[in-house]
């Protein structure tokens, strides 16, 4: 059974963030040529054994820091594809918002946060680490999605109470192909 979210739409969903990125200097108010005055991010694609066999996922996050504005400015795409999901259903998660990103517990880790929908409905908190590992087929790049209320096992900032989530996916592995690219400028 073919399922709409492909490889190729998972990259062009990357490529799409990037080019959202790029953009980005028109978008700024009253400058269009505001200073970046430092800047990191994570690309990753590529695919991860999961409970129910493999899956398929793109994902891009970036914070901003300006020289001339007080709040780091955070972008960021998610594409995930897990034919089988939790319960044997097709799943596809897509980023909705992104609320913070930045380093994780070691050096190569990178943690994103925000809002997600699951399957094109609803609004549900996540939490992304992603771990570049060395270079592509040196060693092993990992990955951890956590959607719903688990989401502070990963971020290390827990859910509110009444966020009523009710839905929950947690999956974590070493990708089986692909990378993962932590980046600093």
């Amino acid at each position: 059974m073919k399922h709409p979210t492909t490889r190729r739409a998972a990259i062009t969903a990357l490529g799409a963030s990037v080019g959202a990125l790029a953009l980005f200097s028109f978008m700024v108010p009253n400058s269009a040529f505001a200073a970046i005055s430092s800047a990191a991010g994570v690309v990753a694609g590529g695919s991860l054994e999961g409970p129910n066999g493999p899956i398929q996922f793109s994902a891009f996050g970036s914070r901003l820091q300006l020289d001339d504005v007080a709040e780091p400015v955070l972008h960021g795409a998610l594409a995930w594809h897990d034919p089988a999901g939790m319960d044997g259903a097709p799943l596809t998660i897509s980023l909705v918002a992104v609320d913070s990103y930045g380093p994780g517990d070691i050096e190569t880790a990178r943690v994103m946060t925000g809002t997600v929908s699951v399957n094109g409905e609803g609004e549900h908190s996540f939490a992304l680490r992603l771990v570049d590992g060395g270079e592509i087929g040196v060693a092993a790049d990992t990955i951890w999605l956590v959607v719903g209320t688990a989401v502070g096992n990963v971020s290390g900032t827990p859910v509110p109470a009444d966020a009523g989530s009710e839905f929950d996916y947690d999956v974590e592995g070493d990708l089986i192909s692909g990378d993962v690219q932590v980046n600093t400028f």
